[in-house]
C-alpha cells in the first residue's frame, strides 16, 4: 500500500477521534455544569439550529406558561442536543476505526468495513429522526398538556440518503475485490 494512503488514513484516524473525544468532553462537561448547577451552563438560551434548506416545522402546544414549563422546555431541547452530540462523536469513532484498519494495510472494501459503514449510515439516520421524536417524548413525560412537534429540516435528511447511497456503493465494490480474489 502507498504510503501517502497509510500516512493519511493515520492523520484522519487520529483527527476523527480527537473530534470524538472534543464532542464527549463538552457532552460531559455541559452535564456536570447542569448537575452542579454551575453558573457557566445556560439553560434558558439552547436553541435548535436551523438550516434554510428545505425546513418545516408544525407545532402544536396547549400548555400554561410558567417558570418550570419554560426550564422544562430548555431541559427538553437540552436532552435531545446531547444525545445528538453522544451519536455524533460515535461515528467519529467508527471513522477512526475504519482509517487505523486502513493504516494498517486493510482494505476498505473488507466486510469489517462495510459493517462500520452501515452503522454509520444508520446513526445518521438516526440524527435525522432524533430531532423529531425524543423532543415529542420528552414533553409529554416532563411537560404536562398536549403537545406535538414535527420538523424537518432536508440537510439533515440529504446527508444519511447520500451517505447511504455511498455505502452501497462500497458493498459493490467489496463483491467485486471478492470475486477477483477468488478468481485469483
Amino acid at each position: 500500500m502507498k504510503k501517502e494512503i497509510i500516512s493519511t488514513s493515520k492523520g484522519l484516524n487520529i483527527f476523527f477521534k480527537f473530534i470524538g473525544v472534543f464532542i464527549l468532553l463538552i457532552v460531559v462537561s455541559i452535564s456536570i455544569g447542569i448537575i452542579f448547577n454551575l453558573k457557566f451552563v445556560n439553560v434558558a438560551n439552547i436553541e435548535s439550529s436551523q438550516s434554510s434548506f428545505l425546513y418545516f416545522n408544525v407545532t402544536y402546544w396547549e400548555r400554561a406558561e410558567t417558570a418550570l414549563v419554560q426550564m422544562r422546555e430548555a431541559y427538553t431541547t437540552l436532552i435531545t442536543e446531547l444525545v445528538i452530540c453522544v451519536v455524533y462523536a460515535v461515528l467519529f469513532f467508527l471513522a477512526s476505526f475504519i482509517f487505523k484498519d486502513i493504516s494498517k494495510g486493510a482494505s476498505p472494501f473488507d466486510e469489517s468495513q462495510i459493517k462500520r459503514l452501515k452503522t454509520i449510515s444508520w446513526l445518521l439516520i438516526g440524527i435525522f429522526f432524533v430531532p423529531i421524536i425524543l423532543p415529542n417524548i420528552l414533553h409529554w413525560i416532563m411537560i404536562p398538556g398536549k403537545y406535538i412537534s414535527i420538523s424537518l429540516d432536508g440537510m439533515r435528511l440529504l446527508v444519511p440518503i447520500l451517505f447511504y447511497a455511498l455505502v452501497e456503493v462500497f458493498i459493490y465494490g467489496a463483491l467485486l475485490q471478492r470475486e477477483v480474489d477468488e478468481t485469483l
